[in-house]
């Protein structure tokens, strides 16, 4: 936090508690002696705090739409609306930390928000994060509020992003979840935990049934890393009969084989018992997607990078179902993205990215539902203090 932020902080604790418990002293020198207590304290928990500011805009040109009726891209995570100079997200971030206690606060708007949101908990669009915890035992923590789930490595912010523009894959993942979270780090190289609670997005937000998953990060160098985190739990309505048992297991790797230079991979597998498709309805469905990327710094301000996904939902219970050929099929998607950025300073970005998107033939789910393929130039930049 800057000085300026820390002074006017400061001065507002000090004056609300003076405002509080002025009436109550009863001499002037308990009250100068208990403010200079306070002025100690305050300034102490000061320094425990972080703000942040963060709003990015884009601008996403696709190819071939005169076509499209709609203005928003489909399965889109972020930049979503096509063929105008948008605000992806503007967001404000109070983070407070100490030795036995973290909170954290985020609080956004903007296109991403506006449309990650389910209509039923459209309450929970502008909320990112809201959550605190207390340390247990050593690096024992226990967590309560709204919390990020773990699946996933790509963000609907895309200042966390090496490729602005989050995977079909990513879209389909599990959202935030309101619950609780045990977590405990046995090591610089390796941590675990637990989380329970109420899941919010688009794929899983409607219905009120409590989900379970569980994340591991381990370290064994400097250079790589290996994260497993997956999601189990009844995903059906809550007046529904059958039950939706869903497991979603998510394994992700990170590799930086030398300076400058980063490898991800992502896979992810999920299966849903009752999948409703005919003449089955109580099979067992099955879907799986993934991404390789690379990214190159060329030197401190410049890099490059790209991305090959693929997302397939055969039996339809994450992206439903699409009828073609006398058939019934599930969504089928490859893509590829380049993408390039600058950094004119080191709190912001600009990139430009070409991304190449098509499904399986007959599937016709871009352009308002005409056309298998969507080709974007995508322009985005930001900066996040």
């Amino acid at each position: 936090m800057n000085r300026n932020a820390k002074f006017f902080l400061t001065a507002l604790l000090l004056a609300l508690f003076g405002f509080i418990n002025g009436s109550n002293l009863k001499a002037q020198n308990a009250f100068d002696s208990l403010t200079e207590q306070a002025k100690l304290k305050i300034l102490r928990n000061v320094n425990h705090f972080t703000f942040r500011f963060y709003v990015d805009s884009y601008y996403n040109m696709t190819f071939g739409g005169e076509t499209d009726t709609s203005n928003v891209v489909p399965f889109s995570s972020n930049c979503p609306v096509h063929d105008q100079i948008r605000m992806n997200v503007a967001a404000l971030e109070l983070y407070y930390e100490s030795s036995s206690v973290r909170g954290k606060l985020a609080l956004q708007y903007g296109d991403a928000p506006n449309l990650l949101a389910d209509p039923e908990v459209n309450f929970i669009k502008n909320l990112r994060q809201a959550n605190f915890g207390f340390r247990l035992w050593k690096e024992l923590w226990i967590d309560f509020g709204y919390m990020f789930n773990p699946v996933g490595y790509e963000s609907s912010w895309t200042v966390l992003n090496r490729i602005s523009t989050v995977t079909i894959g990513g879209y389909f993942e599990p959202g935030s979840v309101l619950g609780t979270k045990l977590s405990y780090k046995f090591s610089e190289k390796f941590n675990m935990g637990l989380m329970i609670g109420n899941p919010y997005s688009l794929a899983y937000g409607k219905n009120t049934h409590m989900a379970g998953m569980i994340f591991l990060n381990y370290k064994p160098m400097d250079k790589l890393q290996f994260t497993y985190n997956n999601f189990f739990g009844n995903q059906a309505l809550k007046t529904a009969k059958l039950k939706n048992d869903i497991l979603y297991n998510n394994l992700i790797v990170t590799y930086l084989p030398f300076k400058g230079f980063e490898l991800v991979g992502q896979v992810d597998l999920a299966a849903q018992t009752n999948s409703g498709r005919w003449p089955d309805t109580t099979k067992t469905a099955y879907m799986y997607s993934g991404f390789l990327q690379c990214s190159y710094a060329f030197e401190r301000h410049l890099r490059g990078s790209v991305k090959y996904e693929l997302f397939h939902d055969p039996d339809g219970f994450l992206s439903g179902v699409y009828s073609f050929d006398g058939k019934v099929h599930g969504l089928l998607t490859h893509g590829l993205t380049l993408g390039f950025e600058y950094k004119p300073i080191e709190i912001g970005f600009m990139r430009l990215e070409y991304r190449y998107l098509f499904a399986n033939p007959g599937n016709k789910v871009f352009y308002s539902n005409t056309s298998d393929e969507l080709q974007s130039l995508i322009f985005t930049t930001g900066v996040r203090f």
